[in-house]
């Protein structure tokens, strides 16, 4: 770095007089022939620190830097702009300003910054240094850790001008170059450090300068190739050197053959073009240290971008090549550099963009324990959603728990590897506000550099393939860095389901952009074995729908109330699930009474909000919920689970009821929000058995693939689900559909047991109100009771006394079964109603009762019950015995505390004495079957409306069977 050329350091008065005389000093002290020259002048200075205080004591004025010069140079002076290539020195040249009458410094400067520009890269690793107990005995450093020269101007009550070298000397930890310049028996060192916590450039430093002999102005020229022949003129000699020189030409009489040093090079300019390279200097002084006087320098940009290479090259391959399984990633970017001093260094890389293989995704089961590095955890100094984000200097302190990989870069800067971390950035807070963010952090003790580098994560949002970019890279060489995303079965990655080959594609960007041409290089790996040590497969489709299906409740005793549980599960290696299809076995049922719905409004809340805020309060009432489901997602043994909500809801896709399953998807540090799914509960309206049928399952959020590996249904609410009274083998039933869009069967074996414990006495009264002659059309009313806890009724077959006939001549329309599906039957065809109670209902079903058409003689009496949900009741009409009979052959395993049936009389009375009612007593016949296997029977008397006693049914006759 040399500041000034030779014209302005004439006008400016720089003594060159004095500064040969002080060389010549220099070179008698180096050959020990001026040992008190040098006490006499340290002596004379200390003198001299006192003169010059008090002559700024008596003018104060702001310290300025007049002029600043600085840059790459030719071996001419002129500015050097070839990109990538090393400079003959960088030059930097820099005024002070003075006092009384432009002779005395201003104020005396004490620490110095020379902030390089970014790319503008010294490797001073491979130079040959000089120890710092030779520099500190002046003269003792070999010629060749001489890496520059320096022109010194300082105030010792007149202006004098001191030439010295400039040595690579060892660095002290922490530090990866340092440099040293003695002055009067004194080292001053310049340290250099990298702006970690900004642009990555390198910073030159001065410490403590002289307070004695304050520094007006100077010259620094460091060279680029310190080896070249060029710089030999200026190169000065050890002693120990001198000495070997002197006896062997004494002795030989010859030139002393003097060894070529190696053209190593030192500097090299940025690989990139067109912008203008600026220096900027800070001076802090003895007077004012907190506050510095700045000035910059800007010199032409750089050209020939598109004549520097650029070859990088990747390997990339997961760590198993076994199929749809957890998966580190080793990954390695090769860059070869060029040492060539004749030659232009590789250009550096400013972007990098890398493509997994599609199938290749984000592994759920990696969220079992994971943790998240916030932004002050990494150390970030810009606000979140800045992708040019700066970090502080100060080493990370994310949580272990937000490691997932590890680091190592191989530099030419240092002489070790730069290991450091990868860690997993917060959601949202981290400098691209993403859902997926790492950061990859490094420091380094004993080069003091520190690297923290954010990468953004994009998963397609359909496919789940992800792409990785870490933009705006520093512009320092690295020849290899390996990335190693941890493996096992909590890995961040999962395999492809099939097997196959695999390509990674990249687009490396560098900074010699965009005259320098992007670079993709790509590596493939094969994925050869099968999930599970099963055969390959060639797609997803072709894999196995291997699902394991149980379901039942938890206490198997007939009519008991129990909670109960679905569980479906799949293995590595086999198809997705994407939804469920499940009936339910005959009898198995709900409680509703007491239970609101989950409104669809409340249900759109839950489905706007983020995963957390559920979980904080529930969108859906406390009231409403049935019941939990977890569900388990990713590959491995240990898939990662969470639980969700199951909500009673309303009518559903043409279904009476839904069953609304709320899961805040918080996995781990990530919240995807929440997922809900409803599931439309049908109910057969003639045996209540329920279907529910699920909305398609998330297969994606986000571009995170959930990979759903299990999924378990606990109804647990209290009183809730009831078994059956039937003791029948029986069996929960239906179809998964994965992925492919394939279907699997299901079924599991359901059984109650202890029927026969069940009680079963159900009671029936019949009475007819209305004319009691013979051919009157009295009114029917059948009133059937039974007590909650018993076998609920399988059948019944109800036979009138033969006082009572069917008028077919009173059957005028009747309702087809098309219009009886299509809810359309003729107002003409209703000849009653009926209303059913039962305990699971906060309210009755009740309805018309229809003549529908049937496959027998006379129509089906079919009474129609709505409310909550929807029952039909198909009685077949018979003759037996010269009585007619009704007889209900299925009759739903329901619990039912009373039924009402009401026929009409009169024109529409389907009924028709055939003798006068009041003359006798007319008893029916009723045979009742229990869903538990047991039977009742009973002749209950037909009560009517006669005023005599003997009308009057007197009770009811009953046998048990």
């Amino acid at each position: 770095m040399t500041f000034g050329n030779r014209s302005e350091r004439s006008q400016k008065g720089i003594n060159m007089e004095e500064s040969a005389s002080m060389n010549s000093e220099m070179a008698r002290a180096r050959s020990g022939r001026a040992t008190r020259l040098l006490v006499v002048v340290v002596a004379a200075l200390s003198g001299l620190l006192l003169l010059s205080a008090g002559a700024q004591a008596a003018v104060t004025t702001d310290l300025k830097v007049e002029s600043l010069d600085s840059g790459p140079r030719n071996s001419n002076a002129t500015p050097a702009t070839v990109a990538g290539g090393h400079p003959w020195s960088y030059r930097t040249n820099f005024l002070l300003n003075k006092i009384l009458g432009d002779t005395v410094p201003a104020e005396g400067p004490r620490d110095i910054v020379s902030e390089l520009p970014p790319g503008v890269i010294g490797n001073a690793l491979k130079i040959p240094k000089c120890r710092q107990e030779d520099m500190n005995q002046f003269g003792n450093c070999p010629r060749a850790s001489q890496v520059g020269t320096s022109l010194l101007h300082l105030w010792l009550n007149y202006d004098a001008a001191f030439q010295a070298p400039i040595y690579n000397l060892y660095p002290p930890p922490g530090m990866p170059a340092q440099f040293g310049v003695v002055v009067f028996s004194t080292i001053t060192h310049i340290d250099f450090s990298v702006r970690s916590d900004s642009d990555y450039g390198v910073n030159a430093t001065i410490h403590s300068l002289n307070p004695g002999a304050p520094l007006s102005a100077t010259d620094l020229q460091i060279w680029g190739i310190p080896g070249d022949p060029s710089h030999d003129a200026e190169r000065l000699e050890s002693i120990p050197e001198a000495t070997e020189k002197q006896k062997y030409e004494s002795d030989y009489g010859e030139p002393f053959p003097r060894p070529p040093l190696p053209r190593t090079p030192l500097l090299t300019d940025p690989t990139s073009c067109g912008d203008t390279l600026t220096t900027a200097l800070t001076i802090y002084s003895w007077q004012r240290p907190q506050r510095g006087a700045r000035g910059t320098s800007t010199g032409p940009g750089l050209s020939g971008c598109d004549q520097i290479d650029f070859s990088p090259t990747i390997q990339a391959k997961p760590t198993t090549n076994i199929a749809d399984a957890p998966a580190g990633l080793e990954f390695h970017l090769h860059l070869p550099q060029n040492e060539d001093p004749d030659g232009l260094g590789e250009a550096t890389l400013k972007e990098a963009k890398v493509t997994l293989p599609a199938g290749v995704t984000v592994n759920p089961s990696s969220a079992n324990g994971l943790g998240a590095c916030s932004p002050s955890q990494i150390g970030m100094t810009t606000p979140v959603g800045q992708a040019d984000a700066h970090f502080s200097l100060a080493p990370a302190t994310c949580p272990p728990n937000s490691k997932i990989g590890n680091v190592r870069i191989d530099t030419p800067l240092i002489d070790h590897p730069l290991q450091g971390d990868v860690y997993l950035a917060t959601q949202g807070q981290n400098p691209f506000g993403s859902l997926l963010a790492v950061y990859i952090a490094a420091e380094d003790e004993k080069s003091g550099i520190g690297l923290k580098l954010p990468g953004k994560i994009e998963g397609n949002p359909v496919t789940g393939q992800l792409t990785t970019t870490f933009a705006n890279n520093p512009q320092l060489p690295f020849e290899d860095l390996q990335l190693n995303f941890f493996e096992g079965s909590g890995a961040p990655l999962k395999t492809a389901m099939r097997c196959g080959t695999f390509t990674t594609a990249t687009q490396m960007t560098p900074w010699t952009s965009p005259e320098g041409a992007d670079a993709t290089p790509g590596d493939s790996f094969q994925i050869n074995r099968g999930a599970g040590g099963g055969s390959c497969v060639g797609s997803e489709a072709d894999a196995p729908k291997q699902m394991t299906f149980l379901a039942g409740t938890q206490d198997p005793t007939a009519g008991a109330y129990s909670p109960f549980a679905l569980k479906l599960s799949r293995q590595d290696g086999t198809q997705q699930l994407t939804g469920i299809d499940t009936t339910l076995p005959k009898g198995l049922i709900a409680k509703l009474a007491g239970v609101p719905y989950c409104s669809n409004a409340d249900l759109a809340k839950a489905a706007a909000k983020t995963g957390r805020q559920e979980l904080a309060s529930s969108s859906c009432p406390a009231a409403s919920k049935v019941g939990s489901v977890n569900v388990g997602a990713g590959a491995g043994p240990t898939p990662f689970y969470t639980e969700g909500s199951a909500y009673l809801a309303g009518p559903y896709k043409g279904a009476p009821l839904s069953l609304a399953v709320v899961t805040p998807a918080v996995a781990g540090p990530f919240d995807l929000g929440d997922v809900v799914v409803r599931n439309a509960l049908y109910v057969d309206p003639e045996t209540t058995e329920v279907r529910a049928v699920s909305d398609p399952l998330p297969s994606i959020l986000q571009g995170i693939p959930l990979d759903l590996r299990a999924i378990t249904v606990n109804l647990d609410r209290s009183k809730f689900t009831r078994n059956p009274t039937n003791c029948n083998p029986l069996a929960v039933t239906g179809s998964a559909t994965t992925l492919p869009g394939q279907s699997v069967a299901l079924s599991n074996h359901f059984q109650v047991g202890d029927c026969g414990l069940l009680a079963f006495k159900p009671k029936l009264a019949l009475s007819l109100k209305g004319g009691t002659k013979r051919s009157d059309h009295p009114a029917l009313k059948a009133v059937l009771t039974a007590r909650d806890g018993e076998a609920n009724i399988a059948g019944a077959a109800v036979t009138l006394p033969r006082s009572e006939f069917l008028d077919q001549s009173h059957i005028k329309t009747i309702c087809t079964r098309v219009q009886f599906a299509a809810n359309n039957c003729p107002a003409r065809a209703v000849y009653g109603k009926a209303r059913a109670f039962t305990p699971l209902l906060d309210k009755p079903l009740e309805g018309p009762v229809y003549l529908r058409s049937s496959s027998h003689e006379l129509p089906d009496l079919v009474a129609d019950l709505k409310g909550q949900l929807h029952v039909v009741l198909v009685g077949r009409i018979d003759s037996v015995n010269r009585g007619i009979r009704n007889t209900f052959e299925m009759v739903p395993d329901a619990p039912v505390s009373k039924f009402v049936l009401e026929m009409q009389g009169g024109k529409k009375g389907l009924l028709v004495n055939n003798r006068d009612l009041c003359k006798t007593t007319n008893p029916a016949t009723v045979l009742f079957d229990g869903q538990n296997g047991k039977t009742f029977d009973s002749r209950p008397l037909l009560s009517n409306s006669c005023k005599k006693a003997g009308g009057k049914s007197k009770g009811s006759k009953r046998r048990v069977r």
